[in-house]
């Protein structure tokens, strides 16, 4: 494990690239006309690599934002809307849920794939690289709820540190869907200090993020799909803990994540035993947003040394 003590050398919630929000490009995905987000490849990055972003619950690809253009060095940067739709087949057979994620990721970005799962993400990452390890080249897991822990989520009691930041991500997403009518682009004022007051469920310091952040990655990624999929995550089967090394892989976990606490690491090891496991010190949920050079850092690290070839 590593980066318990590397959090000090990176400003929390910097911003790596002032001009993020004029690098993406938008998009509708030609299949389901959901929006994908992307940034090119910048000059010099591999070709015909594709690096794909999973979000989590409650987000859309805009929640990857900030260091889209930070990735771009490692290839063409995507980032779509996943649906609930997309998982509803979800049960013991895996490769059928497997078929329609991997169709459906195929339209905007010809495999193989460089990917990141973050929270829910991860699980569709993990579903990907247990029945179409051919597709992937390698992989990181932001946040995300490995094999074995689905059940204690399931299982939580309500009132303990996962319930309540289940309570709050359900806070935020009514306090931005409240604010995106009147204010699409930027959050101010009252609305602003309600995001980060809800942002405390599950990152470790609201206050200090940037508001460009919260304005234009958070408030824009708040969709109607929050509730569906949380119910959905719910209703995941506790798929139990298995090795896996056929596609490297490489872990980011914060150190106060309320959603998936380092007391499951065991789990992690059992299902990932080779990959190595970065802990992020005064880090929640998002490491992405709120130790973002870390976070690339680590990508780029597992993206630069664990790739393989696939034909």
């Amino acid at each position: 494990m590593a980066d318990q003590d590397a959090a000090e050398s990176s400003g929390y919630g910097a911003v790596l690239d002032p001009d993020w929000p004029k690098a993406i490009d938008r998009w509708e995905h030609p299949g389901d006309g959901s929006v994908v987000f992307s940034v090119p490849a910048a000059p010099g990055a591999p070709p015909d690599v594709t690096v794909v972003l999973l979000h989590g619950v409650g987000n859309d690809g805009s929640v990857f934002a900030p260091i889209m253009s930070s990735l771009a060095p490692l290839g063409t940067v995507v980032a779509p809307r996943l649906s609930p739709d997309l998982l509803t087949d979800v049960g013991d057979d895996r490769l059928l849920t497997s078929s329609k994620l991997v169709d459906w990721l195929g339209e905007i970005a010809p495999p193989p794939w460089r990917i990141v799962g973050h929270s829910m993400g991860g699980v569709m990452v993990g579903l990907i690289l247990r029945t179409r390890p051919d597709l992937v080249t390698s992989a990181v897991l932001l946040n995300s709820p490995l094999p074995g822990i689905v059940q204690r989520i399931r299982d939580r009691d309500r009132l303990d540190r996962t319930g309540r930041a289940l309570l709050f991500m359900k806070t935020l997403a009514a306090v931005t869907r409240f604010g995106r009518p009147r204010l699409p682009r930027f959050l101010r004022g009252p609305e602003l200090a309600a995001v980060r007051v809800a942002l405390r469920g599950f990152v470790t310091e609201p206050g200090s993020l940037d508001a460009r952040v919260l304005s234009r990655a958070v408030l824009g990624s708040r969709t109607d799909d929050g509730n569906e999929f949380i119910r959905l995550a719910e209703g995941l089967p506790a798929w139990q803990a298995e090795p896996f090394d056929d596609v490297p892989v490489s872990i980011v976990l914060g150190d106060s994540d309320p959603l998936i606490p380092v007391d499951d690491v065991e789990l992690i090891v059992d299902s990932y035993g080779s990959a190595p496991i970065h802990v992020v010190a005064n880090c929640g949920h998002f490491a992405h947003l709120e130790w973002p050079r870390l976070t690339v850092d680590a990508i780029s690290a597992c993206f630069a040394t664990g790739g393989r070839s696939v034909t």
